[in-house]
């Protein structure tokens, strides 16, 4: 059992981080429906044209942002700060714009403005957080959602700084956290899927692999799941429950790259174990 654990280790390590890596460039919280009604600048100044009123740039900006359109959310959230300054709305607007546009300086300069004029808003030190994630400035990062989780205390912050410290290799605080995230949101499939790599990076691999199947539970076609779930039952010594999951995922994987690592994991399994790979 030991080396065909070593044979896999490689590829396991691989694959299971996989499941909980950042996709991509989305807007952050700051951008929609809910952060705008919340604010108290959502009356239109008096008196004002609407050239120049900064909540009317502000309101333009975020229904480009809401339509894809980064380019002139960012050029409605210019207009909006050149005009006020003090306007949280427009910073906040400037940071999700540029973070969709994943220009992550400027999005973590406009937050930071806009957590100086409203720290305790909704939102603001999460997406402050996470635009530092992706300028690597872990430190920073830390800090603003730690303080985004006091003030809040939801679960994709919780899930946020789990993924920060099993990045960081603190898999005990990256387990707590995970399962603070599954206590806040019993339906967030991410956070099992933290919980699990977690796990499996601490040797207790049965039960990763009960993590990984409660979120297939909650998102059954999910294909990180499931390759992680494959490779949970390999460093559980349970290969042949390993080799069923994998080829049964194999198929629906379009990724090239992430297709020949569960390949070249299924062969492994053979060569290992001497079990038939159809």
């Amino acid at each position: 059992m030991e080396g065909r654990r070593k044979i896999l280790k490689g590829v396991t390590a691989l694959v299971l981080v996989v499941g909980i890596a950042v996709a991509g460039c989305a807007a952050t919280s700051g951008s929609g429906d809910e952060a705008s009604a919340a604010s108290p600048q959502k009356k239109k100044a008096k008196g004002l044209p609407d050239e120049k009123n900064p909540q009317v740039q502000y309101e333009r900006g975020a229904v480009a942002l809401r339509y894809g359109l980064a380019d002139e959310a960012v050029r409605y959230g210019l207009l909006a700060v050149s005009l006020d300054p003090g306007h949280f709305d427009g910073w906040n607007l400037l940071g999700s714009a540029y973070y969709t546009k994943c220009d992550f300086a400027k999005a973590a300069e406009a937050y930071e403005k806009a957590a100086v004029i409203k720290p305790q808003a909704p939102g603001v030190q999460r997406d402050l957080g996470l635009a530092y994630v992706e300028l690597k400035e872990t430190a920073k990062a830390e800090a603003a959602l730690k303080k985004a989780l006091e003030t809040e205390g939801d679960a994709e912050t919780a899930y946020q700084l789990g993924k920060l410290c099993y990045n960081g290799q603190r898999f005990e605080e990256a387990l707590e956290y995970a399962l603070s995230a599954i206590r806040k949101d019993g339906q967030s499939a991410k956070a099992y899927n933290l919980k699990g790599v977690t796990l499996n990076q601490l040797g207790r691999y049965a039960e990763a692999a009960g993590s990984f199947q409660a979120g297939i539970v909650l998102v059954p076609e999910d294909i990180g799941l499931r390759i992680n779930l494959g490779i949970a039952h390999i460093n559980a010594g349970e290969p042949a429950k390993a080799k069923a999951v994998l080829e049964a995922v194999l198929p629906k994987i379009t990724d090239a790259a992430l297709r020949a690592q569960v390949e070249e994991t299924l062969k492994s399994i053979k060569d290992a174990g001497n079990l038939t790979y159809s």
